[in-house]
C-alpha cells in the first residue's frame, strides 16, 4: 500500500500532466482558429480585389 506522501505525489503529478495537456489543447485550438480567421480574411481580400478588377474592367468599357 502506498504511503500518504506517495499518493499526494502521484496526484500532483497527474494534475500537472492534466494541466499541461489542457494548455496544449487550448494552444492547438487557438492556432486552428487563428488559421481559419486568416484564411477567411485572405478570401475576403481576394474577393474584394476581384470585384474591384471587374468594376474597373466594366468602367473601361469591356468585360473579362
Amino acid at each position: 500500500m502506498s504511503t500518504p506522501a506517495e499518493i499526494i505525489s502521484e496526484v500532483k503529478t497527474d494534475l500537472l500532466h492534466a494541466s499541461i495537456s489542457l494548455k496544449k489543447e487550448e494552444s492547438e485550438r487557438n492556432q486552428r482558429e487563428g488559421c481559419e480567421r486568416l484564411l477567411k480574411a485572405r478570401r475576403a481580400i481576394e474577393a474584394y480585389l476581384e470585384e474591384k478588377r471587374l468594376n474597373q474592367a466594366i468602367s473601361d468599357g469591356w468585360d473579362e
